[in-house]
């Protein structure tokens, strides 16, 4: 859409200059799927086609013309994005990533920030009292450090929801780590979620840590399920998600089974209160191997608090991973499983990330007490 409006108000003469040399700078571009970029780097290509704040200026112009037809403008995100560009490099990562996309070369240039505290720290310090919550704050202590919150007081509290309306679950007989990784192990997990799903009385929602993983488990789970199953596609409408959600709800009480992604539509932002949703299954850690951004976020973490690996990769995963749960027991009446199945859930620590009052049992008799859970 920004260049369409690129196209509608620069004269030909300049749209066809800036094509030209963004041709001839071809090598700038493809030689990597995603690299590091300096400011200046990505300034001086820019000054090949026109100076940086005249351009700046001139976008913003159109944009204020074509805001005064209609609410949006998407050139003037362009020179929002420019003037930031200008910005200070620590706390910050400048990342140029190239991928071909329906065979055609897709290009993000993109300027991450990788310390909120230089954003809240101000604020926060301006303030006469801040509160921060939320369900899913665990650790309390590294949210205390991300943000900047340098005399704040933790509390955790407890559930609300009566304890005995839970049962919470750790199957540590399989695992997604990539290494292990095969025909064999996806079985093993669609045996396990199968003898799951097709011991709960209503609907179960089950989370995967990717769309590929999913599939390729889905394949051998696909014929032991008993329950009719609906599938998460990626690119999903807000029409089409609602429109699955509402027939999936359809089947509380004979039972569907969810298939879904960690952190993707149907993983936090949906309520399934009462009887529509009884059990939840995460099945792996969604540690996906670490992308350039990841990377320069474990650097930067473990620079500044010692802490790279957990803040930067552990603890984002199992955030994950509570929030898909969180779908599961949403008022003080709703009644219902959650199955935590990998693993390195087991492990120390991952399982020092779960909050205290979640009761999280190691357990390899998940079929029984499924059984007298609901009996």
């Amino acid at each position: 859409v920004a260049i369409k409006e690129i196209f509608d108000n620069y004269e030909k003469e300049f749209v066809e200059t800036a094509q030209k040399k963004l041709n001839e700078n071809k090598e700038f571009f493809g030689l990597q799927n995603e690299r590091l970029i300096k400011k200046e780097e990505f300034e001086n290509k820019i000054k090949l086609i026109d100076d940086y704040q005249n351009l700046i200026a001139n976008f913003e112009f159109i944009a204020k013309e074509i805001r005064e037809k209609q609410k949006r403008s998407y050139i003037g995100g362009i020179a929002n994005f420019l003037i930031k560009w200008l910005g200070p490099d620590k706390g910050f990562a400048r990342i140029l990533s190239y991928k071909e996309f329906k065979d055609k070369p897709n290009i993000t240039l993109s300027y991450k920030c990788l310390d909120p505290s230089l954003l809240t720290k101000e604020i926060v310090n301006k303030s006469y009292s801040t509160i921060i919550m939320s369900g899913t704050l665990t650790p309390t202590s590294m949210y205390k450090e991300l943000l900047g919150f340098e005399n704040a007081a933790e509390k955790e509290y407890s559930s609300p929801f009566p304890h005995e309306n839970r049962l919470s679950m750790i199957i540590p007989e399989t695992t997604t780590k990539f290494t292990a990784r095969n025909q064999e192990q996806y079985q093993k997990i669609a045996l396990n979620l199968s003898k799951i799903v097709n011991n709960i009385p209503g609907n179960s929602a089950v989370f995967f840590p990717s769309y590929r993983l999913r599939d390729d488990i889905n394949y051998y789970f696909s014929n032991l399920c008993k329950k009719t199953t609906f599938i998460e596609m990626p690119g999903m409408s807000k029409i089409e998600k609602q429109e699955l959600l509402e027939k999936f709800k359809s089947y509380k009480d004979s039972g569907a089974v969810l298939l879904a992604i960690a952190a993707a539509n149907f993983a936090e932002g949906i309520d399934l209160p009462g009887d529509l949703l009884k059990a939840v299954v995460v099945v792996g850690l969604p540690l996906q191997k670490p992308d350039l951004e990841t990377k320069e976020l474990i650097d930067y973490y473990e620079a500044k608090y010692n802490k790279g690996w957990d803040y930067g990769y552990v603890f984002p995963a199992i955030t994950k991973c509570l929030q898909s749960a969180g779908r599961c027991i949403r008022s003080e009446t709703d009644k219902g499983i959650i199955v935590f199945l990998d693993q390195r859930f087991a492990w120390p620590n991952y399982k020092k990330c779960f909050p205290p009052d979640m009761d999280v049992k190691i357990t390899k008799l998940y079929e029984e007490r499924i059984k007298e859970f609901f009996n």
